[in-house]
């Protein structure tokens, strides 16, 4: 038979260790029903830093006839007219295997061999 310091030994073992301890009355109700603990609510994840809402970008028409020659090309972009890291890693891939000057930008040379004005 257990005494009364056995209980008080038990559940202080039990809470050291993080585990669940029936409690009389009302307190166990409370937790039953889902009332968070002031332990609970202090290991409970931190919500995310807010981001910052992106800038509006407009399609640049010259974007987008660049986008629309190195699909000719082989390349499989989006045509959106945005200069993003597809379209930069597809023209820097399509200096490359033509011999042009790799820089990711569209230069006389490149806009030369896209056909670009």
């Amino acid at each position: 038979m257990r005494t009364f310091s056995g209980r008080i030994t038990a559940t202080a073992i039990a809470a050291v260790l993080g585990l669940a301890v029936a409690l009389p009355g009302a307190a166990w109700s409370q937790q039953q029903a889902g009332a968070a603990t002031p332990a609970a609510k202090a290991a409970a994840p931190a919500k995310p830093a807010a981001k910052r809402p992106a800038k509006a970008q407009k399609s640049d028409p010259k974007v987008v006839a660049v986008q629309e020659a190195l699909n000719k090309a082989g390349a499989k972009l989006k045509v959106d007219g945005m200069m993003g890291k597809a379209t930069t890693a597809a023209l820097r891939d399509y200096q490359k295997k033509n011999g042009l000057k790799v820089t990711g930008k569209t230069d006389d040379a490149t806009r030369q061999k896209l056909q670009l004005p």
